[in-house]
């Protein structure tokens, strides 16, 4: 009887399923490399970003200050900034109003005080500064009916701010 070598017999084998795990492989390789959905399909309203990049930072801002933690009270300041320059690029108008304007118009002076009232660790004048900042814009577009306020209670976020020695 004649002995076939290993690598002859897998050979025998492979040869005819070949063009069934080359097409498989190249249907596998297209699914993975299919073209992503448009990104531009779904923009979040300006309430939207409002309640789900706004808020939070404003609310973790104000909290960072009443813990006297003031280096995560600037990290928050600039996020809060950065939050409402991509507001204003999200939504140029809103009923007929440039955002961009009106924020620039609203926030621009609270935001320095605040940046100041941080710098300096200075309470009054964050108090005053976040006040400014937190009717301001809802006043400008005439949505005076949302009132935001300095929060009251425990917060419902589960972001805990690392606290660094402060002397």
């Amino acid at each position: 009887m004649m002995m076939i070598p290993r690598w002859r017999r897998w050979t025998r084998l492979s040869l005819p399923a070949a063009p069934i795990v080359l097409a498989a492989g190249f249907a596998m390789a297209q699914s993975q490399t299919a073209p992503a959905p448009p990104a531009g399909d779904y923009l979040p309203s300006v309430s939207d970003l409002m309640i789900g990049t706004i808020q939070p930072r404003h609310e973790r801002l104000w909290r960072a200050q009443q813990q006297h933690n003031w280096e995560f009270a600037a990290y928050e300041l600039g996020n809060l900034h950065g939050a409402f320059g991509r507001l204003a690029r999200a939504h140029p108008t809103v009923d007929n109003v440039s955002l961009p304007d009106m924020i620039a118009s609203v926030t621009d002076q609270p935001f320095a005080e605040l940046k100041s009232a941080v710098q300096a660790k200075d309470d009054a004048a964050f108090a005053k500064a976040y006040g400014d900042l937190t009717e301001a814009c809802h006043q400008a577009l005439n949505h005076g009916v949302v009132a935001i306020g300095v929060p009251d209670s425990a917060s419902s976020s589960d972001l805990k701010a690392i606290t660094s020695a402060r002397p």
